[in-house]
């Protein structure tokens, strides 16, 4: 209910206003009313103008001010009854004063409240109407008087401060959000670039080999013709692998990029040199190669890529610990596991952006595979797990 009252400010103020409209009402009625008709009708309606106007207040905070505080010395001067209670809408137009108007002017309020409140004592002995008590205002009272003055005021003045504040960090979360979502697509478009070039040179390697195949084909065409159907057999495997690494190819949206000097091939073959420069690092690094079928090149790209983002990732969170690579193969599925433990002692996290885990994804999700990356339960390591799908439908 507050949730859908702070959506529609409008329906909440209206309802702010009835509510003080009817208690006032209530409380006026339980001590009484005077017995003049046209008094009654008249205090009444005096009444129900310092409630009503302050269904406005967002709005128009000044004009409900200043009606509400002029009809209250009214009331005030007509109704020889009233209590310190009736001074509360005055102190309510203050707080909209406060919350709503713009600073500094609004420091107003607090003289027009602090008048108000005192206007009808002073104003009685000049219009020759009769003094309820005798004013005499101590310095206590005096005091008290600019208190309540002052105090919804200042209440106004932090809660447009919070406020505020507020917006400007939902204005700044929407932005890191916008830039976040800016930086992730670039990460896309960074990693399908880098897979782009690994999947060229694979087709560029497939082509080459067609072309050497058919020359050697021709050449002993005539002379050994079994020779010669080998030869096509093997045209035939080359062309059916780069058509299937050429569809995934056709499929990525990616601007070139020039390779990292040093880069060594991408390969399962090569996860050494990764456990080498972790090493280097202080970790100690177990990998686990199982037997397998033969993994086609493309596969062993991206797993390869995904083990070297995962081991950074380690070296930049966790820092020298034990890391265990794992790769399962089955007849049309890769499984790469890098898990590690805990942090080192001492270490100081480094502050990442997220966007290796995108471009891991990105890397699984293109052999229709997937990722999962997060904590381990047993003692507070973390675990990637890249699953890849491959065969001739891929």
């Amino acid at each position: 209910m507050r949730r859908w009252l702070a959506a529609r400010p409008r329906i909440a103020d209206v309802l702010f206003a009835l509510a003080l409209t009817v208690a006032a009402l209530m409380l006026r009625l339980s001590e009484g009313v005077p017995d003049d008709p046209a008094t009654a009708v008249l205090v009444t309606a005096l009444l129900l103008t310092q409630a009503v106007p302050l269904a406005w207040r967002r709005t128009h905070p000044w004009p409900v001010m200043v009606a509400v505080s002029v009809t209250y010395v009214v009331y005030e001067l007509v109704d020889p009854m009233v209590a310190l209670r009736d001074g509360l809408y005055v102190m309510f137009a203050a707080y909209a004063v406060a919350r709503y108007a713009r600073p500094p002017a609004s420091v107003v309020a607090v003289v027009v409240a602090g008048v108000t409140v005192v206007a009808p004592d002073l104003l009685r002995s000049p219009l020759g109407l009769p003094f309820p008590t005798e004013f005499r205002p101590t310095l206590f009272e005096m005091i008290m008087i600019a208190g309540l003055s002052l105090a919804p005021w200042l209440l106004g003045v932090s809660q447009r401060h919070i406020h505020a504040d507020a917006a400007r960090l939902r204005d700044l979360t929407a932005r890191l959000r916008a830039e976040q979502e800016v930086s992730a697509r670039r990460a896309v478009t960074a990693e399908r670039a880098r897979i782009a070039r690994d999947l060229h040179d694979l087709v560029a390697h497939h082509v080459s080999a067609i072309a050497m195949q058919a020359r050697a084909t021709a050449e002993v065409m005539t002379e050994d013709p079994h020779l010669a159907r080998r030869g096509v057999t093997g045209i035939g495997t080359a062309a059916d692998a780069a058509l299937v690494e050429m569809r995934r190819l056709l499929g990525l949206l990616a601007d070139d990029a020039p390779a990292g000097p040093g880069d060594p091939e991408p390969s399962l073959r090569h996860l050494d040199r990764l456990a080498t420069t972790a090493r280097a690092a202080g970790c100690r690094v177990e990998v686990s190669t199982g037997p397998g079928p033969e993994i086609p090149a493309a596969v062993q790209v991206s797993a390869y890529r995904v083990v070297q983002e995962a081991l950074t990732n380690v070296l930049r969170h966790a820092g020298a610990t034990d890391v265990r690579i794992a790769v399962r193969r089955a007849a049309e599925r890769l499984v790469v596991t890098v898990e590690n433990g805990p942090a080192a002692p001492g270490h100081r996290p480094l502050a990442g952006s997220g966007l290796g885990l995108v471009g891991m994804r990105e890397r699984a999700a293109l052999f229709g595979g997937s990722l999962r990356a997060g904590p381990r339960d047993q003692d507070g390591g973390w675990l990637v797990e890249a699953v890849f799908r491959y065969g001739e439908a891929g």
